[in-house]
């Protein structure tokens, strides 16, 4: 028999983990004496080993905990929940390549000097984590070649996009910072480069074509939903190009009139 601190010796554990596993009800000594000492012995090795077995290959301790509680586990028993615990892994692998990917384009970002803030950090990281649920929103919301170009757009070409959008992004900032007004000619060159990024995304006939709905889902969501994903833009940004789009306006009526 072993005290804890021998068995946690031999076992490679602090004294602290065995603690955590009486506690969780998943490793009890084998006998404790008078002064309350712990004691444990080959068959709470044996118990330790299946329990880190487990653990390997994903189950958490609270599944661990369901499995030894049971009178009899079987092989059978077993073999039944490895492909659900499969899923579970896979899962979770793509979830930490996303992060992973994630990680990556944004230290890129930095390392090449984009004007990054919580407001652009937040929305950028949302997307990437969000990929998949855009994707299926899309595909339920408008036709397949509309949605595909949103869809179907290589990793390799998305973050070359992201690059001009936030170089874009920068731009406003700056606009605003200088107090540039809505109707100067550089402030309305940002609301036709915007304009011409959309157009590297999707032809002028499709965009004609899908405007109508484009609109319809986004008041409806606008509409329906009391938590919105994060933006790219803040507050006075958006109210900064709205400003710029009524110039715009104006002047395109001004010019029609002469």
């Amino acid at each position: 028999m072993y005290t804890i601190g021998e068995f946690g010796a031999k076992t490679g554990f602090s004294t602290r983990t065995l603690r955590f596993y009486e506690e969780l009800g998943i490793l009890y000594p084998s006998k404790r004496n008078e002064s309350g000492h712990r004691f444990y012995g080959l068959e709470e090795l044996a118990t330790l080993q299946r329990i880190q077995s487990l653990k390997f290959i994903g189950y958490s301790l609270q599944e661990i905990k369901e499995m030894l509680d049971k009178e009899e586990v079987t092989l059978d028993n077993f073999a039944d929940s490895l492909p659900v615990q499969r899923k579970v892994l896979v899962h979770n692998r793509e979830e930490l390549d996303r992060a992973i990917a994630a990680i990556d384009h944004v230290q890129a970002l930095l390392d090449d000097n984009f004007p990054l803030d919580w407001t652009v950090l937040t929305s950028l990281l949302h997307g990437m984590e969000f990929e998949e649920e855009q994707k299926a929103w899309m595909q339920e919301h408008f036709p397949d070649d509309f949605a595909s170009l949103f869809t179907d757009i290589p990793k390799e070409e998305r973050e070359k996009l992201d690059r001009e959008w936030l170089s874009i992004l920068a731009e406003v900032k700056r606009l605003m910072r200088e107090n540039v007004p809505p109707h100067a000619p550089e402030a309305q060159q940002v609301f036709l480069n915007i304009n011409d990024l959309f157009m590297k995304i999707v032809p002028e006939d499709l965009i004609t074509k899908n405007i109508d709905k484009w609109e319809e889902q986004l008041e409806s969501a606008e509409a329906t939903d009391d938590f919105v994903a994060p933006t790219f833009w803040s507050k006075e940004e958006e109210a900064y190009m709205e400003e710029i789009a009524k110039a715009m306006e104006q002047q395109y009526k001004e010019n029609e009139e002469k």
